[in-house]
């Protein structure tokens, strides 16, 4: 194994203070973009049930700050106990809860509470039940399991609806095709919409349950947006930072074990569809978008934990200095302009 390898894992992959040193780092980088960038604006959507009611209470930027912080903390912690509890990666790699702090961290956009950071929380948590079917022979429960925990994501961003027949794909995978898990995820839905339509019909307001569900008729298709030189340039990375690390963790996660090759092709699949449908929904929302940044995290934690390629591992660097850049952006704009 090379030198830069094995730095790169006792250092970052193993290193016992890594993860307490990222959650400062991570503080401190939303903390800097806080007070020195101007706070988007907390649009109120309509794209789902529960959230508008309680979106007041994080109306105020420095509450919506501290509200965001507190989500991105939990869903990187979720992703790294989905890591731990499976052994998808390696059990002691700190990259799936360090690589989501980061990257959820250079953008102004990232400091806003919104019901999307809610919805993935459950998202995440429906992954559980997803693996621990592996092989089951009776696996109706953990797709009714799963199904509900979608369901309470739809409540909070209606467009994790989605997920539900792309979800189907990941438990064909698992085990196989089975009747009673089909019927049995519908039947969960079912009953977190029926408990939600009977809140609204004792509220005499039927045509308020009806309204977040019509935004999957508002396809939206972008424009070309007029941005700077190294706006476009932000974009290409992004792009590049999709394409380059589902292409090279591909490579590695082919010859590892049935599970992991399993769950890392059914990732793969979700980012396509979802960056997908973020294109045919551009200006409804950006939740399918943050869906692909969080399980392309999973990707890169994959990558360079399990690599023993050097080049990987300067890739690794190139990608954290060029990521450093775009946040270094919004400080200094006219260096970029």
């Amino acid at each position: 194994m090379y030198g830069a390898v094995r730095f790169f894992r006792a250092t970052f992959v193993e290193g016992r203070f890594i993860p307490l040193l990222g959650t400062l780092g991570f503080l401190a980088m939303r903390f800097a973009l806080f007070l020195n960038t101007d706070p988007y604006p907390m649009v109120i959507s309509t794209s789902n049930h529960v959230w508008n009611p309680i979106a007041h209470l994080t109306r105020e930027p420095e509450v919506s700050f501290i509200a965001s912080t507190i989500s991105v903390l939990l869903i990187a912690w979720l992703l790294s106990r989905l890591n731990s509890r499976f052994n998808l990666i390696r059990s002691r790699s700190n990259l799936p809860y360090v690589v989501p702090l980061f990257l959820f961290s250079i953008h102004p956009y990232f400091l806003v509470m919104t019901g999307d950071w809610v919805a993935i929380f459950f998202i995440l948590l429906a992954f559980f039940p997803l693996l621990e079917s592996y092989q089951k022979p009776d696996s109706y429960l953990y797709s009714f399991r799963g199904a509900v925990l979608i369901g309470l994501a739809s409540l909070f961003q209606v467009f994790a609806l989605a997920l539900l027949p792309l979800w189907w794909r990941g438990e064909r995978a698992m085990r196989g095709g089975q009747a009673r898990s089909f019927i049995s995820s519908l039947f969960g839905l079912f009953l977190v919409y029926i408990s939600l339509f009977s809140t609204y019909l004792l509220l005499d307001n039927v045509a308020g349950f009806l309204q977040p569900l019509t935004h999957f008729m508002a396809f939206s298709l972008p424009d070309v947006p007029p941005f700077t030189l190294s706006e476009w340039g932000g974009v290409v990375l992004v792009g590049l930072y999709f394409v380059v690390n589902m292409m090279l963790a591909a490579k590695i996660y082919s010859r590892d074990k049935v599970l992991t090759l399993t769950f890392t092709r059914f990732v793969v699949f979700l980012i396509v569809m979802f960056l997908l449908l973020q294109i045919v929904y551009w200006k409804e929302n950006c939740f399918f978008l943050l869906l692909s940044i969080l399980l392309v995290t999973f990707l890169s934690s994959y990558l360079f934990t399990r690599t023993n390629s050097k080049s990987h591992i300067y890739l690794a660097y190139a990608w954290t200095i060029l990521m450093l850049l775009f946040y270094i952006h919004w400080f200094y704009p006219f260096l970029f302009a």
